[in-house]
């Protein structure tokens, strides 16, 4: 079998080439003509965010469904992800979408419900080969199959085994820790350390919100409502305050820092960190930040049972289809192609998450290695475990994370107690979809 490095490199490379080719026959706002699928020709247009790894693996795959479908021509448009949003929406208002759109859960409904995303069941889409429940995401009741899953991330604890080790402490057993059980060994590596942490503080961490919510038998969104209380929130809040007075993490003001400067430069990525909260499609970048393999271990429940975790498979990312696109079956049939087709899962690997075809998957998982295959085997390993997806998001619910930062920093650095941030979160969410 081919070295799958050398293989992706040189599909890197053509994609490239090909990506520039495109940008230079078809400018940013090309469309096809209203009859322009009767040839089976088409001119279409395909956004996403992400980084530059993930801009060279989908241009590679334009590439090489440019050889095998030559009539269709696909313009690539990447952008930042901060950035992207706000070029969507002007888009979108525009009637100028992209025609094939990398969507996040937390805005799939909104765009949903402005009528701007194609009805995915009204199509030749094929999910035969899916995970069994995995193509149902990106469903929304009365509107249809808004998305289709790009790819399943599970949350995850990741651990920097080195740390560990120098401390002399024994790697937890991951199917019957606690809550409590995760800070005192983390107390014991900062204990045993110098300069390095233990865990983060994940007072601003929006997966350790929503799983605890689960854990207390609530869920974040509910029937398009917040599916909370006030007292689970306190809850969070708490414990969160437990884990501020502890030795185990960075105090408030270190916290900021870490939570400000990115993956690459987070403590955990530098060094300075044993543990942290994360999907588990990232640990390949924490993997190459470090220069070390992390290993992954499920989170902690609140009575030690691994069944009771709570964790769920998240889809890395939703594709959408552009309502307004004038070459609707040619976007189709590329995502088709770039879903269900072993060629383009190779290329792909697991950097937007582990694939949801089986075969696909298959043959991305003979063909990857350490932290790579690590990733895909822990998903494997807790899909029998996981509960049910969470509900997408309510129009209004994108500020979700944004909120939970801003009150959670209030209550970090003292500015209001536990029972206040609850009920400023509930408030603000509430507003937020009312």
């Amino acid at each position: 079998m081919e070295n799958f490095a050398l293989s992706r490199r040189r599909l890197l490379a053509t994609g490239a080439a090909a990506s520039g080719l495109a940008l230079a026959a078809c400018g940013p706002n090309a469309r096809s003509g209203p009859d322009a699928e009767a040839d089976g020709g088409a001119s279409l247009r395909m956004t996403w965010w992400g980084g530059e790894t993930r801009r060279e693996i989908t241009d590679a795959v334009v590439a090489e469904y440019a050889e095998v479908t030559p009539e269709v021509t696909i313009t690539t448009e990447p952008a930042e992800f901060s950035a992207y949003w706000d070029k969507l929406a002007t888009q979108t208002a525009a009637q100028d979408a992209p025609d094939i759109i990398q969507m996040e859960e937390a805005y799939l409904a909104e765009y949903a419900e402005r009528g701007a995303l194609l009805d995915l069941s009204t199509t030749a889409l094929d999910t035969s080969g899916f995970t069994e429940g995995l193509a149902e995401a990106g469903t929304l009741s009365d509107l249809g199959q808004m998305g289709i899953r790009g790819g399943s991330n599970a949350p995850v604890v990741l651990v920097n085994p080195g740390i560990f080790e120098t401390a002399g402490i024994e790697l937890p057993d991951d199917t019957t820790w606690t809550w409590s059980e995760y800070l005192t060994v983390a107390e014991e590596i900062t204990a045993a350390s110098v300069d390095v942490y233990g865990t983060g503080q994940y007072v601003l961490n929006p997966v350790v919100f929503r799983l605890w919510l689960r854990q207390q038998g609530q869920a974040l969104w509910t029937d398009g409502e917040i599916g909370f209380d006030v007292a689970a929130a306190t809850g969070f809040f708490e414990f969160a305050q437990t884990m501020l007075d502890s030795p185990a993490g960075p105090d408030a003001a270190l916290t900021q820092e870490d939570y400000a400067g990115g993956l690459e430069q987070s403590f955990f990525a530098t060094g300075r960190q044993a543990m942290t909260v994360a999907w588990s499609n990232q640990s390949v970048a924490y993997t190459t930040a470090l220069g070390s393999e992390v290993q992954l271990l499920r989170l902690p429940s609140a009575d030690g049972s691994a069944g009771d975790h709570q964790m769920w498979l998240k889809p890395g990312l939703f594709w959408s289809v552009a309502a307004s696109s004038s070459a609707p079956d040619a976007a189709v049939a590329f995502l088709d192609y770039f879903l269900n087709d072993p060629a383009a899962g190779r290329i792909l690997g697991v950097e937007r998450g582990v694939p949801p075809n089986t075969e696909v998957r298959e043959a991305v998982k003979a063909e990857l290695e350490g932290t790579e295959l690590a990733t895909v085997e822990f998903v494997e390993a807790v899909t029998g475990e996981v509960g049910a997806d969470p509900e997408l998001a309510p129009r209004g619910g994108s500020v979700f994370e944004s909120e939970l930062s801003r009150i959670g920093e209030s209550f970090m650095f003292g500015q209001i107690d536990a029972a206040a941030a609850a009920q400023s979160l509930v408030d603000e969410l509430g507003a937020a979809i009312a």
